[in-house]
């Protein structure tokens, strides 16, 4: 029986695949029967096809806007090069909620400056207090928010130099 320690440090090599698996043809030679050597080989050049037509397919879906059937599109539409602009324009800017959380849930912010959990969403990791923009709260509640955070900050609920959202009390 091959040792499993044996296979994992054979297929970590950073050598082409019709390479390591003369290689793994070499080694399991001589130590095992054919029959296991030629299962050996089959599996990993099903693993390398496999491999090989997922990044096709990855990289068509990442940039390729996906049509449906019935979908209305301009013709501009079709334009890859376009499409990845309005992804790259779109790329490291968060998602804003459209209503205000505080509102839907019927809290007062002011009122939650005992709960670090739910305060320490709103806060950066360098311990500042997200914008409006990025919050997606009213003006009213943003600064009620700001009132309960700078109240468990003075409580020593928060740290104002950091997020630790994985206090314990």
């Amino acid at each position: 029986m091959i040792p499993f320690r044996a296979l994992s440090t054979a297929t970590k090599l950073t050598v082409p695949p019709a390479a390591s698996i003369q290689i793994l043809s070499r080694t399991y030679t001589q130590k095992a029967g054919k029959s296991l050597e030629q299962e050996t080989l089959s599996l990993l050049e099903d693993t390398i096809a496999k491999e090989k037509s997922r990044t096709t397919t990855e990289s068509v879906q990442r940039y390729q806007k996906i049509h449906q059937e019935g979908d209305l599109y301009h013709p501009q539409d079709l334009n890859d090069s376009r499409y990845r602009e309005s992804l790259r324009a779109r790329r490291g800017k968060p998602v804003t909620p459209t209503q205000d959380p505080f509102e839907v849930l019927d809290l007062n912010p002011l009122h939650e400056y005992k709960n670090y959990k739910l305060l320490s969403q709103f806060v950066s990791d360098m311990g500042k207090i997200l914008p409006r923009e990025q919050t997606g709260l009213s003006a009213k509640n943003q600064r009620k928010l700001a009132k309960a955070i700078k109240r468990a900050r003075a409580i020593g609920l928060m740290s104002s130099t950091n997020n630790h959202s994985n206090f314990t009390l």
